[in-house]
């Protein structure tokens, strides 16, 4: 083995094959014999990073290795030799978007009949993870419920 210790490594993927990718990396770690030179003790996906898997191994990443040819992957991020686990555990429990947003805060709808308007924050439930919006160019000022991913935050609310 190359490393004493573990090393988390950002493998490139296909956007919307992570899942995929790690299943069948998962399933040739497991059938790969101890002397093939893979070495990876886990494999995660996170949920907010597209396009990208995290795994711990003990030795380097070689994508060469014929035992790691698996479909849509399609690199190692290139740069220090691995990441560490504190830049990783934000992974683990990532921050809620409800969290971010702040009553008065103007945003803009990224999907649903609305999308690419402009709004005011009402209200925020974060129960629901709902937010009560006000359309900023309505003729009548409309309160609008939508799920807190249907936003992006354009301007905070200054404090």
């Amino acid at each position: 083995m190359e490393e004493t210790t573990n090393t988390i490594y950002a493998l490139k993927t296909s956007a919307g094959q992570e899942r995929n990718v790690a299943r069948l990396l998962a399933r040739k770690v497991s059938n790969a014999s101890s002397n093939s030179g893979i070495g990876i003790s886990s494999i995660f996906v996170p949920e907010s990073l597209k396009g990208y898997i995290l795994v711990e191994s003990s030795t380097k990443i070689d994508l060469r290795n014929p035992e790691l040819k698996v479909p849509h992957l399609r690199g190692v991020v290139e740069g220090s030799v691995g990441i560490t686990f504190e830049e990783a555990k934000k992974f683990l429990n990532p921050e809620t978007i409800i969290s971010s947003i702040q009553k008065g805060s103007i945003v803009e709808l990224v999907s649903g009949p609305f999308k690419g308007e402009r709004a005011k924050v009402v209200r925020i439930d974060e129960s629901r993870e709902e937010v009560v919006l006000e359309l900023i160019e309505a003729a009548v000022p409309i309160p609008v419920t939508v799920e807190a991913d249907q936003i992006r935050i354009i301007q905070k609310e200054a404090d």
